[in-house]
């Protein structure tokens, strides 16, 4: 007989609650414990938890069990409670159910065991294997409705846990993969590997196959796209394979200590239809999800019900939603720009640097100082560049050539922003130096050295000429792509101000002498949209006080944005290049206001390129020139960030720029 979850979910859709271990970490619970402790010393937490996600609407809630398996408990010595801590989390939450009085389903949430599988590890599968049914067991007796093993990045490990929980019941199983904003998983797992290991796993395999954490809603609508159509090409049909799809509320951002996410539940609500369409049967939220999310994701998954689900026009309206979704929102990696094929780039030989030339904070501070009749002339313009993903870097070389040969006064290399992988901001500095003689601006950050080797690192630095540091805290693992690697952060970026002026000194941070000083500038970033202005205004201060040469901005959409912030503050006495990020869709413009910390853009602008349609990019070249009028005599230069390796576009307003 088929399980009533199973029935339930082939006649509509179903929502899951939010974010359970972001809820509890919210309202007070300490990090310094795993929250399966909860179920014990404060169940009225987690039970209220679960009572506000089924007054919000949910139809499936999770227990409070994600890291309840014996290697993750043992890190808090409590490896032996497996089975209370996981029988109290589904009293826990079906305790919340008899509470609110609605029918509900209790999933018994199943997470990773954080350890690696031989041969990359020392633990034996069968070791898992066991891990796995231990806990499974735990949630049985405790009477869940069904079981959702979820966060996933191995394939190995995803299968192990789903064999688990074949073993030791009839329930049904969700599986989820946790993809990455370039929709692959830690260990380079992709959502078509996911709909291979469903039909290598032939009748053991999960009911439901899907995505959760990760990203924000719109990465994992193209993951999920890429599952539903993978599942075509299998012969899968909607009646064999269902989906799951749980974002988080976009990326998460450091504020007073905690960490806060930014999409708000009307943005998270805008994708519940666009991934019913793309096949998923069961919706929801994870990280940094709330009541709040769900409730809105209730409104529009009931609108949906009641407007598409039974409609004669649902295919057409299908087809229009997924048109629109489908816009691309992020950068490609394939620096695109005009005249490549037929382009050669010739390697000059570096130049020694002279005392006598003048420093790029000697060159701002003398537009600054100049005459505006004069400033067009002198206005500064910078490009940035993301290091490749792999060791070749050809064409973003030749995308830095065709940028300078536009007029760009200097390329800026980012520090494997967002905290993926890419290759050494250092490396790239040095390799466009060398092939094409360009100023470049190194971000350097403090996540990945300690003391030693940041000191080390900006040595190298001047003694390769790359002689200009924004100074960053950088983004944390968590952020990217290797979740589990570990953060340094020895100094923050106010620190690293002060190791770069003390080296300029000729001192070590030890005030030891260094033989002969170095000559470098540095620049700090100023977030002028951050919520907490206070909060920045007071980390800026102590920037320029520690020695910051000049200023760099985060990107920013409307000239308020810059005058609002300097009003409360005042004069920037430094230099001040402002980033502008062209938009490119509506959907580009969706995801950076509400999923990128540091950005906000205004609805009239979003209204904007929701209107320009297939005009998306020329619009958005248009709308960043208006800015730049605007906001031209109020700083000393711009930087340009191109969206999806458009360097031909930044190449057009490079010239616009410079007329």
């Amino acid at each position: 007989m088929t399980h009533p979850f199973l029935q339930t979910i082939h006649n509509k859709p179903l929502l899951a609650d939010g974010g359970l271990g972001t809820l509890l970490y919210a309202r007070g619970a300490s990090t310094e414990i795993v929250f399966e402790q909860l179920n014990e010393t404060r169940s009225d937490i987690v039970l209220q938890a679960h009572i506000d996600y089924l007054n919000a609407g949910a139809d499936v809630i999770e227990t409070n069990s994600f890291s309840g398996n014996r290697f993750r408990l043992a890190n808090c010595g409590l490896d032996e409670q497996v089975s209370d801590l996981n029988i109290a989390a589904a009293k826990i939450a079906r305790n919340a159910r008899e509470i609110v009085g609605q029918p509900a389903f209790i999933a018994g949430a199943i997470g990773p065991t954080g350890q690696l599988l031989m041969p990359l590890g020392n633990i034996p599968a069968q070791k898992i294997l066991e891990a796995y049914k231990e806990q499974m067991e735990g949630l049985l007796a405790g009477g869940v409705d069904l079981f959702i093993i979820e966060t996933m990045s191995s394939l190995e490990e995803l299968k192990l846990a789903i064999l688990a929980a074949r073993s030791v019941s009839k329930l049904p199983v969700v599986a989820q993969l946790s993809f990455s904003v370039e929709g692959h998983t830690l260990f380079g797992a992709t959502p078509e590997d996911a709909i291979k290991l469903v039909v290598e796993m032939g009748k053991h395999a999960p009911d439901i196959i899907g995505i959760n954490c990760g990203a924000g809603p719109g990465p994992l609508f193209d993951s999920l796209l890429r599952i539903s159509e993978a599942a075509k090409v299998q012969g899968l049909s909607p009646d064999k394979l269902s989906f799951s799809c749980l974002p988080n509320a976009g990326q998460p951002s450091l504020m007073g200590g905690r960490y806060q996410f930014l999409s708000k539940p009307e943005y998270c609500a805008s994708y519940v239809e666009p991934y019913i369409h793309a096949g998923a049967r069961l919706i929801g939220g994870c990280c940094g999800t709330t009541p709040e999310h769900i409730k809105a994701m209730r409104s529009a998954l009931d609108y949906h019900i009641r407007e598409h689900e039974k409609s004669p026009v649902e295919k057409k309206q299908k087809s229009k939603i997924l048109e629109r979704a489908r816009e691309p929102i992020f950068t490609s990696g394939n620096y695109a720009v005009a005249g490549e094929k037929g382009s050669t780039v010739k390697v000059k030989e570096q130049k020694e640097s002279k005392t006598e030339e003048r420093t790029l904070a000697q060159r701002l501070q003398t537009i600054k100082d100049g005459s505006n009749k004069d400033k067009g002339s002198k206005f500064f313009v910078s490009v940035e560049l993301d290091p490749p993903k792999g060791p070749v870097a050809k064409k973003l070389v030749h995308a830095a050539e065709q940028l300078v040969k536009a007029g760009a006064d200097a390329i800026n290399v980012g520090d494997s922003p967002m905290a993926r992988v890419r290759m050494s901001s250092m490396a790239t500095c040095q390799l466009i130096n060398q092939a094409i003689g360009a100023e470049t601006i190194i971000h350097f950050t403090t996540r990945d050295r300690n003391l030693m080797g940041i000191q080390a690192d900006l040595l190298g630095c001047q003694a390769l000429g790359i002689n200009n540091i924004l100074a960053l805290t950088g983004d944390p693992p968590a952020l990217g792509n290797y979740v589990h690697a570990t953060a340094v952060y020895d100094v923050d970026s106010v620190g690293l101000i002060k190791i770069i002026n003390q080296l300029n000194k000729g001192l070590d941070i030890s005030g030891s002498s260094i033989g002969s000083s170095t000559r470098l500038t540095v620049a700090c970033a100023l977030n002028a949209n951050a919520q907490d202005r206070k909060g920045e205004i007071e980390r800026f201060k102590r920037k320029l006080d520690a020695g910051a040469d000049f200023v760099m901005t985060q990107p920013i959409y409307e000239k308020s944005d810059l005058t609002n912030f300097l009003d409360a503050f005042g004069e920037c006495p430094k230099p001040l290049l402002i980033g502008i990020m062209p938009l490119h869709s509506f959907r580009h413009a969706e995801y950076l206001h509400n999923e990128v910390p540091g950005i906000s853009i205004p609805e009239k602008l979003r209204k904007q390129m929701e209107k320009a349609q297939e005009q998306g990019a020329e619009v958005g070249l248009e709308l960043a020139m208006e800015l730049l009028e605007e906001i031209r005599s109020l700083c000393q230069g711009v930087y340009l960030v191109p969206s999806f390796g458009r360097y031909d576009d930044m190449c057009k307003l490079l010239s616009k720029i410079k007329k």
